[in-house]
């Protein structure tokens, strides 16, 4: 019996080590082999459409429109669509300012949920290549060209940008605790897109090829996983662009972002449902499985390797330091946020960013589990809120 536990243990331990540690450097190896080179041209200017969602955006739509405004790209080759979610503030009023701009469209919708709007907003379009965006994403001028550089290559399906949090000294801990996972998830992304296989697109910033995706799945929370994950399925390459840039202004509420990461939790667990067939070889599945869903798992994973330790603590001195490392990190997580996080306070020094680490890990795990039991329980709604 205790074989089995310890079979048990060590595999619970082991998959989570392996999607966040192993797995990028398994990538680099296949990039070795079969890394991929595609057609490039950066004079290549097909129409654009760049389709914004937004619920409640009012403190910045103006300032969306007006970066749109500045991008470098033909105005007669590019129209922007702003689809209003039901809002119930002046995000209209405000938008429809600018209603003298000949290129741009705003659809005043009732309230149906991201994904709704994003459909209205796929049926007025008329761009061969759609980039979708956040309200509250700020693109780097070149942005656009250098997504769309990469449809001239008819392998392409869909092309993400990068998303640069702006963090600075006086940033609280939930900032920089998220700048410091992007930067990581970026680095993954580059490596899955040398072998055009990236498992998700940012949804602030990415373009796909008209016609892929008519439509997205009523219900579905996380729009730009299905996109992405939608076309990588149906055969063609998806891939990442670090030159196409797109700025955002961390939420630095614990709080805030806690919900938002389980309402994303909830996403990741009915994407299991809805891409099944990618859990069996096919193309993308490699990633599919090692990136997002073991990671998906971890939650689970974590429980087991609690409770699977308890019954071997008294085996030996490792399994005692494990156990207690364990305890340490469930006590930082409860700890951590009552001493610190929620007075607004942080930790310094090399000791004080472990920590964070830790419990920003923890967190967002716990987050996941309570996406899971809200989707299970049918709490989630595919509506959305404004957490800013």
């Amino acid at each position: 019996m205790n074989k089995l536990i310890s079979v048990v243990f060590a595999i619970s331990l082991f998959l989570p080590i392996y999607t966040y540690a192993i797995y990028p450097f398994i990538l680099k190896i296949l990039a070795g082999f079969r890394k991929k080179k595609y057609i490039i041209d950066e004079q290549y200017q097909p129409y654009v459409s760049v389709l914004v969602a937004a619920y409640n955006e009012e403190k910045v739509i103006a300032g969306k429109i007006e970066n749109m405004l500045l991008i470098d790209y033909p105005a007669d080759k590019i129209e922007f669509l702003i689809g209003s979610d039901g809002s119930s503030d002046r995000t209209v009023e405000i938008a429809r300012r600018y209603s003298h701009i000949s290129n741009l469209r705003i659809l005043d919708l009732p309230r149906g949920g991201k994904v709704n709007a994003l459909n209205c907003m796929l049926k007025e379009a008329n761009g061969d290549v759609l980039v979708f965006s956040d309200a509250n994403t700020m693109y780097d001028s070149k942005a656009i060209l250098n997504l769309v550089k990469y449809f001239i290559d008819e392998r392409i399906g869909c092309v993400s940008g990068q998303v640069r949090l702006a963090v600075h000294e006086k940033s609280g801990m939930g900032a920089r605790s998220e700048n410091t996972y992007w930067k990581y998830e970026n680095w993954v992304k580059v490596l899955e897109s040398n072998i055009g296989r990236l498992s998700g697109a940012n949804g602030a910033i990415y373009a796909i090829r008209k016609g892929l995706v008519p439509e997205i799945r009523k219900g579905i929370i996380n729009d730009d996983f299905y996109v992405s994950t939608y076309i990588l399925q149906a055969g063609y390459d998806v891939i990442f662009e670090d030159k196409a840039i797109a700025y955002e202004e961390p939420n630095d509420e614990f709080v805030s972002q806690f919900k938002r990461h389980t309402r994303d939790g909830a996403g990741h667990y009915q994407a299991i449902a809805v891409f099944w067939p990618m859990l069996f070889p096919r193309k993308g599945s490699f990633v599919h499985v090692s990136h997002r869903v073991i990671r998906w798992i971890v939650p689970f994973l974590l429980m087991i390797a609690f409770m699977s330790n308890t019954l071997l603590v008294a085996q030996s001195w490792f399994m005692l330091a494990l156990f207690v490392c364990q305890v340490l990190a469930y006590l930082i997580l409860v700890g951590y946020y009552f001493a610190v996080v929620r007075r607004g306070g942080k930790l310094n020094g090399a000791v004080g960013k472990l920590i964070s680490i830790i419990f920003y890990f923890m967190s967002v795990n716990l987050a996941l589990f309570l996406g899971w039991i809200r989707l299970i329980r049918k709490q989630q709604k595919a509506t959305w809120e404004t957490l800013r």
